[in-house]
């Protein structure tokens, strides 16, 4: 195998023409992509993306933090390797890291990171990189590789193939039957089937616990399949399996529940019960950042003062760096407020005093709907920020 790194940004093209099976998954594709950012150091380094294939993944590492996330791509690569050696689909494999903790050469997704989709790798490449030189492969017809072989190889090479471990479909457009799956009070998701599908979906306000528990229901799904269980057994099965302490469990009192469509199952995944959603300070560069919309001076002053006036659950007495203003002290204070429903970092208010950023959508709206007037103040809002800390492993238990 070849040692020689991957150009700036992470890109490579389709694989090199081989006789043995791949060892991850495949770095290219035509199909949409999904994508999460990564973060390091507060710092905007890159894109997680999985095909809508489920057969391709990688790391997109933006060209201007080459020296800071230098050993991002690696980092990425084999975190990816070891998802496809566990026979995760390639969405499963990304979505896996949301809320993990911070590598301190790769970086990390934020807790609350939203996937949002390109109509091809091309499409995530000029988005990460808009000034970088465009790619040969990008002029490259569908099924060739760019001196004109046929992707298939068909003369003389052998077929070229890449699939991942058998398994049921994991997707369907019909009904879905459920079940929840938990680990003590917390639900870490749903088990689900409909048609020649099965998986498991994990809830939004399950943090890391549901991610981790996402991982190891694709593996026990895939012995499923090699023991040629049908589709329809496939939640009696689950619900028999003993409790694990990264799967969880099917309660013994839960009862089988349908939902019109998975989209439906997944609107109800999203719901936040269990926990607070979290937002993050935002980035230099960061696309979506930069689509916010500036806030009338009488709106900011309220949103501002809602969002400086709340309970403080968290305060690690450090100040960070503001990466809009590097010159600046380190002056961004390591805080997590919260209003019971919403918990956000000290750089939000940070941000839009000094550099006029407003909240992210969702909690900007969740402030206008209360009219930026703080609730009264519950004796467990606290707590409960805390816990979703925890949950999302950014408060960490001391060693014991």
């Amino acid at each position: 195998m070849s040692n020689v790194p991957p150009p700036p940004g992470g890109f490579s093209g389709p694989p090199a023409p081989a006789f043995e099976p791949p060892e991850g998954y495949a770095t290219w594709t035509r199909h949409p992509v999904v994508h999460l950012p990564v973060l390091l150091d507060g710092r905007h380094v890159g894109y997680l993306w999985a095909g809508t294939d489920d057969r391709s993944a990688g790391f997109i590492r933006r060209n201007e933090f080459l020296r800071e996330a230098y050993s991002a791509p690696v980092v990425w690569s084999e975190r990816l390797r070891e998802s496809y050696a566990a026979g995760l689909p390639a969405r499963e494999a990304i979505r896996r890291w949301i809320g993990r903790p911070e590598d301190p050469r790769g970086g990390g997704v934020p807790a609350g990171a939203r996937e949002e989709t390109a109509d091809d790798k091309q499409d995530l490449l000029r988005l990460a990189n808009p000034d970088a030189e465009r790619s040969p492969w990008e002029s490259v017809p569908p099924g060739e590789l760019p001196d004109g072989t046929p992707m298939d190889r068909s003369q003389g090479w052998g077929p070229l193939h890449f699939e991942l471990p058998p398994s049921y479909d994991v997707t369907t457009d019909g009904p879905v039957r459920y079940l929840p799956v938990a680990q003590g009070d917390l639900v870490l998701g749903y088990l689900w089937t409909g048609g020649t599908a099965a998986m498991f979906l994990a809830r939004a306000d399950a943090g890391a616990p549901g991610g981790d528990a996402a991982g190891a229901w694709v593996l026990r799904l895939r012995e499923l399949y090699a023991q040629n269980v049908p589709v329809s057994d496939v939640l009696d099965r689950c619900r028999s399996m003993p409790a694990d302490p990264v799967a969880g469990a099917v309660p013994a009192d839960a009862t089988e529940q349908e939902a019109p469509s998975l989209q439906h199952l997944r609107d109800r995944a999203n719901v936040y019960e269990q926990s607070l959603r979290l937002a993050n300070n935002p980035v230099p560069g960061d696309p979506e950042v930069m689509k916010r919309a500036a806030l009338d001076p009488a709106e900011r002053d309220a949103v501002l003062r809602y969002l400086r006036e709340a309970p403080v659950a968290y305060d690690s007495g450090r100040r960070f760096r503001d990466l809009f203003d590097p010159a600046r002290p380190e002056t961004v204070p390591d805080t997590y407020q919260t209003d019971g429903t919403w918990i956000w970092l000290g750089g939000v208010a940070h941000h839009l005093e000094h550099h006029g950023i407003p909240p992210e959508p969702d909690l900007l709206r969740h402030i206008r709907e209360n009219n930026a007037q703080l609730p009264p103040e519950d004796p467990t809002v606290r707590e409960r920020a805390k816990q979703t800390l925890r949950l999302h492993r950014i408060l960490v238990p001391p060693p014991m």
